[in-house]
């Protein structure tokens, strides 16, 4: 190989572009990101720049990354495509320096009276995010986008109460959209991109930069090889931590299901529990703290409580989550007579303590970045700190295992390089979607249709809560066919949380509310598209593999309902021990239900125990102290006969 080429090898892996087919794209695209790096770490340390500028960076340099990176993936032989894209990305250098150097003009002389080329700057910049966002992620969410903007323009022509408004006119509705109001795609959730979720996405790029995924995988696989279940067992954590790191359920599926699908089949179970098993630990990511997904850094937002309570309030419920799926696969695996610790298919893997040994200033970075959003401090600058100091540690370690030599300096500026700009790669793919959400909320909100829409869903619940519950619940599940979570989530939340509100419910109570069931849409049929790729790779059927999912996701469809009727079980309005309790009841019913669906307590039970044993723990999970202490009773009962019977079985045997 030549120098030139061992140069442009290094150059594409450090810009985290090992197949890039345009060299200059991934040079300009390094630069980009170094740069708007640079901005960010300097917005969060000084806030030296006006909030309108500050939004207009983030999304300018977003949008050209983006494009850049689109230029990288396209074949040459596309030859009008990449010009096209080259010629968006410069466009988008354009009006970003437009709107930076007529900033004062448009936020204090033309704020309601834009002039033609404020129009013309307007129009193209909402034409290049709508066009990057539908290559990106697909083009339903610029479609609902453009939707919105014809509803803003022409809604006075539709009759009928919900969907009539007074007509907002062509200037107005630009200004909702970009400039001169700086709302739409750079209104509040840009500036809840800019300042903290682009934080946490760079926090991402290095975690696995510096080799996270590596330590996730082995951590699983050293805890799976001590249980029966394994390789599933393997899945659940593995995926479950991945969630966290990666941002995007299809994409942990693909990823780590690649490895943990087989290994399941090849140890013994079936195509569709084991799909099943990794498209609901990874949805589950999204759920657990200190990271979760996108939507939880969206409820910031939408509700303006501080990220630290919504993290605190989504441990509970995440722990839940996760024990069912464990105790899931633990079931399953008794049943199939399955015991990893007589197998040797995980046997060659190191142990947690060398894992951890290992790597051990990954968890130092992620207990500091808890810390410190725990003590108060903003989730942006406590992101920014903690990538910081894993960089920074991650060079010690680097340096300091290579014995300071050349190649070791290399390696480990090569990884902080690979780490930002892996970050700053899924940050501005995000910000960019949401910017083109933003388009869409805001129009909404200004028309009236959102605040309509929820009256409306009061009125068809004529008052009751638990009606009004389920109609938001399944608006989230339809809303979340083929959106992602963040769109779900920001739609419904944006109609159903304030009606949930208007019933008495706490306000972060009803937006975990809408939280869970916009995830949950990734595992929910018909389209179920965590469900769909995790069937693919285990060569299995989408159907079987998507209901044994609802099946093992079973926690994430109820825990919901307790948000709202049992508040206290995230914390809010009760103390620590009345928490306790609450959890400490949501884990006996769900183990209960597990056993009732699986067939087996001690050991294998009748159908009319099984469904006593489900109607108990439903029972435990409904908000009457009464049904409460009753089916607790029965569940006591069928569990000691049980293993009364599993003693005598075994007597017998002896």
């Amino acid at each position: 190989m030549t120098q030139s080429n061992q140069t442009r090898r290094r150059l594409e892996a450090v810009a985290g572009a090992p197949d890039s087919r345009s060299r200059p794209a991934t040079i300009l695209l390094l630069v980009a990101a170094l740069a708007m790096l640079g901005i960010h770490f300097m917005q969060l340390a000084t806030f030296s720049l006006p909030s309108g500028q500050f939004r207009n960076f983030h999304l300018g340099f977003a949008i050209v990354i983006g494009f850049l990176t689109l230029i990288e993936q396209t074949d040459i032989a596309l030859r009008a495509r990449r010009i096209a894209f080259w010629g968006l990305a410069a466009l988008t250098v354009a009006l970003m320096a437009y709107i930076h150097i007529e900033y004062q003009a448009l936020t204090q002389v033309r704020s309601f009276l834009p002039n033609p080329q404020d129009m013309a700057v307007g129009v193209l910049l909402l034409l290049t995010a709508l066009i990057l966002s539908g290559f990106q992620w697909g083009w339903t969410i610029p479609a609902m986008a453009l939707i919105g903007i014809a509803y803003g323009l022409w809604g006075y022509l539709i009759p009928g109460e919900i969907f009539f408004h007074a007509g907002i006119a062509p200037k107005r509705l630009l200004g909702y959209t970009s400039i001169p109001y700086f709302q739409g795609l750079l209104g509040g959730l840009t500036s809840l991109s800019a300042g903290t979720i682009f934080m946490f996405m760079l926090f991402g790029g290095a975690l696995k930069a510096t080799g996270a995924i590596d330590f996730i995988v082995q951590l699983g696989f050293s805890v799976g090889r001590k249980s029966r279940a394994g390789p599933a067992l393997v899945a659940v954590i593995s995926s479950g931590l991945m969630g966290t790191v990666s941002g995007s359920t299809v994409a942990n599926v693909a990823s780590t299901g690649a490895l943990t699908i087989p290994l399941m089949k090849r140890y013994g179970f079936k195509g569709e529990f084991a799909g099943a098993v990794e498209a609901v630990a990874s949805t589950g990511g999204q759920l657990m703290p200190p990271v979760m997904g996108l939507a939880a850094f969206l409820i910031v937002g939408m509700t303006g409580l501080p990220y630290n309570s919504i993290m605190l309030a989504a441990i509970a419920p995440a722990l839940i989550y996760y024990a069912y799926l464990m105790f899931s696969v633990h079931l399953r695996a008794i049943s199939l007579d399955l015991d990893a610790r007589d197998s040797d298919i995980l046997e060659s893997t190191q142990s947690l303590g060398q894992a951890a040994r290992a790597q051990w200033h990954l968890a130092v970075s992620i207990a500091v970045l808890v810390w410190l959003l725990v003590t108060g401090m903003p989730a942006g600058s406590a992101a920014m700190i903690s990538v910081l100091l894993l960089l920074g540690l991650d060079v010690v370690v680097t340096v300091t295992r290579g014995r300071f030599s050349r190649d070791a300096i290399r390696e480990a500026v090569a990884r902080v390089v690979n780490g930002l700009v892996e970050g700053a790669r899924a940050g501005a793919m995000v910000a960019t979607v949401i910017a083109v959400i933003g388009v869409l909320i805001e129009l909404l909100t200004v028309t009236g249709f959102a605040q309509k829409l929820s009256f409306a869903m009061l009125d068809l619940s004529d008052g009751s809560l638990f009606t009004l519950s389920i109609i938001v619940a399944v608006s989230c599940l339809v809303f979340g066919l083929g959106l992602p979570t963040s769109a779900s989530y920001f739609i419904v939340a944006l109609f159903g949380a304030p009606a949930l509100v208007e019933t008495g419910v706490p306000l972060l109570a009803a937006h975990m509310f809408v939280f869970y069931f916009a995830n949950l849409s990734a595992v929910s049929p018909p389209v179920a598209v965590a469900a769909l790729v995790g069937a693919n790779i285990a060569k299995a059927s989408f159907w079987g593999t998507s209901f044994n999912a609802v099946r093992l996701a079973l926690p994430g469809f109820l825990l919901p309902f307790l948000f709202l009727f049992e508040p206290e079980i995230l914390g809010l309005g009760a103390g620590f021990g009345a928490q306790m309790l609450a959890v400490s009841q949501a884990l006996i019913a769900t183990a209960a239900l597990n056993c009732a669906l699986e067939g087996r307590i001690f050991q294998r039970i009748s159908v009319i125990e099984r469904g006593a044993l489900a109607l108990a723990a439903l029972g435990l999970l409904y908000w009457d102290p009464r049904i409460e202490l009753v089916s607790l009773a029965v569940i006591a009962a069928l569990a000691g006969w049980s293993g009364i019977r599993a003693r005598a079985a075994k007597r017998n045997i002896a």
